[in-house]
C-alpha cells in the first residue's frame, strides 16, 4: 500500500505544472457560457473559474455595445466570481441613468449578493428613496428586503407608504418578504 502511495506521488512530482489558462482562453469560456440559452448557468460554475473570469465578466457587464441581456447575465456572473469587482461595477451600473433598467435591476440585485447588510443598506437606501424609475426603487426595495434583514424592512415599508397607489403592486415582493419576518 505505501508502494502504491509512493508511486502516486512519484508520478504527481514528476508530472508537469499544468498552464494557467490564457487570458484569451478565459474571456472564450465566459462568452460560451453567457451565451448559453436554454441551459441556466449556476453561481458555483462562475466560482469555479473565479477572479481569472472577472476582467472579462466586467467588461461585457460595462460595454454598452452588449446587448442588456449580455451586460445582465455578465454582471450577475461577476458577483459569484469576483465579489470585489462585482460592487465596483454594479455601484456605476445602479447610478447610470443610460444604462438599460434591466442592467441597472441587475446592479441592485448583485450588490444585494456581495454587500453585507449594513453596506447594502448604506449603498440602496439613495436608490430606495430617489431612484426613477419607480421599477428601480422596487427592485432595491425587494434586495434590501431580502438580504438586509429585518432593520431594513421600517424603510422598505416606509417608502411603499410614500409610492403612489398605482405603484404599490411593484412592491408586493418586498412587502411580503419584510411581513414574514415579522
Amino acid at each position: 500500500m505505501l508502494a502504491a502511495i509512493a508511486l502516486v506521488a512519484a508520478t504527481l512530482a514528476a508530472a508537469p505544472p499544468v498552464a494557467a489558462p490564457s487570458d484569451a482562453e478565459v474571456r472564450a469560456h465566459v462568452e460560451a457560457l453567457l451565451g448559453a440559452i436554454d441551459t441556466p448557468i449556476p453561481a458555483a460554475r462562475w466560482r469555479a473559474l473565479g477572479p481569472a473570469a472577472a476582467p472579462a465578466l466586467a467588461a461585457l457587464a460595462a460595454s454598452e455595445d452588449q446587448m442588456p441581456s449580455t451586460r445582465s447575465k455578465a454582471l450577475a456572473a461577476l458577483g459569484a466570481a469576483d465579489a470585489g469587482e462585482a460592487e465596483r461595477i454594479s455601484r456605476v451600473l445602479v447610478d447610470a441613468p443610460d444604462a438599460p433598467l434591466t442592467v441597472r435591476q441587475t446592479a441592485v440585485r448583485t450588490l444585494g449578493h456581495v454587500l453585507a447588510p449594513a453596506r447594502l443598506r448604506a449603498a440602496l437606501a439613495p436608490v430606495l428613496r430617489a431612484a426613477l424609475p419607480v421599477g428601480l426603487r422596487a427592485v432595491a426595495a425587494e434586495a434590501l428586503a431580502r438580504h438586509a434583514g429585518q432593520d431594513a424592512c421600517a424603510e422598505v415599508m416606509d417608502q411603499v407608504s410614500l409610492e403612489p397607489a398605482a405603484d404599490h403592486p411593484r412592491f408586493e415582493r418586498a412587502a411580503a418578504l419584510c411581513a414574514g419576518r415579522r
